[in-house]
């Protein structure tokens, strides 16, 4: 539990200075062009990712969706339910003798 808090607060982190990356991007004097998930994947994987499917089930859809997300969304919203699926959480006691 403990790692999966850290590295969801590591990912909020990235995903924080990804935004301010992006914002730095947009501010230039070039052209704006986003950093989109599909780039990081792509860095990570070394190939694109193959979102060519005749038939675009619900899955291929969402992934599609996915990918052209800017990217720090997509790592903030992982790290987020990670940091929240990994908390705390207190004891339930559910029978309490009360004099």
């Amino acid at each position: 539990m403990f790692f999966g808090r850290v590295m969801g607060w590591l990912l909020i982190g990235l995903a924080v200075i990804m935004a301010s990356a992006d914002a730095v991007l947009a501010l230039g004097p070039a052209e704006y062009a986003g950093i989109i998930t599909a780039d990081v994947v792509t860095l990570i994987a070394g190939h694109a990712p193959d979102t060519t499917d005749a038939g675009r089930s619900m899955s291929s859809t969402l992934a599609v969706a996915l990918l052209d997300m800017p990217a720090w969304v997509a790592v903030g919203l992982m790290g987020l339910g990670l940091s929240v699926a990994c908390r705390k959480r207190q004891r339930q006691r559910r029978f309490v003798f009360r004099r």
